[in-house]
């Protein structure tokens, strides 16, 4: 008898003990939510893969979103990283598929027309898998946010300036001829809508002003692109605005060398060569790429949307640092922030020829 006491007391307590287990597990259960689209608050962290259809070190368009990358990785605590496609467009549809194969991130980063048509096929074929798609549009994707960027806006305010510079009289690199230039890395419709913007900008100051426009062939080519600026300064353009990535480094170099001017893009390429890069078109990819990143951590992200980012909403604007308060004289600056509010505003409406 006593041994069967003790083993219905063993047994009881082992009982007991089952239970008293079971409750503490079901207390320390790991919540199933999952705030914002990424990964629990108790688990990892949200991935970020950012896929550049080129090389960074262009110090403008690339760099930008890098940086906004970066920030977010800073500020918001994403785990990021940045694969660098190169140059061979036939890389780069196997480049992006890599990563999405890989099931790694919870969000990609992409973007230019010249993905628009990978990104799109990828996001039909990977449904689950969610992508960011800057300075152009994926529609009609329930997993692709497009942001895109009013160019012509940004552009019309760098044309605004070109056309006060090239008819200023406190300027010692201006003459008196009323031509700017422009400098493109593509012959593309995405820059093609900056030139529209530009010479809409140049003809507000004077209808008289003539743009010279000259197209690289890619946007790497930064010889090249010196060459073309060297050709438009000898027809008296006082002053290039170039949209060309890291080929446009070129057209700020001949601008030193002429002792002419420039007008940067998407970063600001000012201190590159102070006084002769007066001002630059900022698309402010880095701001609207943490932006995007910020409202996906919170589950705001609109998927399947697309939104442009104009003169209003911030998207695109002038560089308007130190040295540009130091080179650029007063009667300018005061006349572009008279035109800067009108834009903003929409008291001035700016085409674009993107449809």
């Amino acid at each position: 008898m006593k041994k069967f006491g003790r083993m219905v007391l063993t047994l009881s307590l082992a009982a007991i003990m089952m239970v008293v287990a079971a409750c503490g597990n079901d207390s320390a259960k790991p919540s199933d939510s999952n705030s914002g689209g990424g990964k629990d608050s108790g688990g990892d962290k949200m991935k970020v893969g950012y896929y550049v259809n080129a090389t960074l070190g262009d110090k403008s368009f690339f760099d930008s979103v890098k940086r906004g990358l970066d920030e977010a990785e800073k500020a918001l605590g994403y785990e990021t990283k940045t694969i660098e496609g190169g140059t061979n467009q036939a890389d780069w549809a196997a480049g992006v598929e890599s990563m999405v194969s890989g099931k790694e991130y919870d969000v990609i980063i992409v973007g230019t027309s010249q993905m628009t048509e990978i990104v799109a096929d990828l996001a039909d074929r990977y449904p689950d898998q969610k992508f960011i798609f800057f300075d152009d549009k994926v529609p009609n994707k329930p997993n692709v946010y497009s942001m895109t960027y009013s160019q012509s806006e940004g552009s019309f305010l760098a044309g605004a300036f070109a056309g006060l510079v090239t008819t200023s009289t406190e300027l010692e690199g201006a003459n008196p001829e009323k031509t700017v230039g422009f400098i493109g890395g593509m012959d593309i419709p995405i820059v093609n809508d900056f030139k529209s913007g530009y010479e809409q900008g140049a003809k507000y100051i004077d209808p008289e002003i003539s743009v010279v426009s000259s197209y690289i062939g890619d946007f790497a080519d930064a010889p090249k692109a010196k060459e073309l600026a060297l050709a438009q300064y000898a027809q008296k353009a006082d002053i290039s605005y170039q949209v060309a990535a890291a080929a446009g480094l070129g057209v700020l170099e001949a601008g030193k060398e002429q002792g002419k001017y420039t007008i940067g893009v998407d970063s600001n390429q000012n201190p590159l060569y102070p006084g002769s890069v007066l001002t630059s078109m900022l698309k402010n990819l880095d701001n609207t790429t943490l932006r995007a990143l910020e409202m996906f951590k919170d589950g705001k992200l609109p998927f399947g949307t697309v939104e442009v980012l104009g003169a209003k909403e911030g998207g695109v604007g002038l560089a308007k640092d130190d040295l540009y308060e130091k080179h650029v004289p007063q009667s300018i600056r005061d006349k572009m922030a008279e035109i800067e509010a009108k834009l903003a505003s929409g008291e001035i409406k700016v085409e674009s020829s993107l449809k």
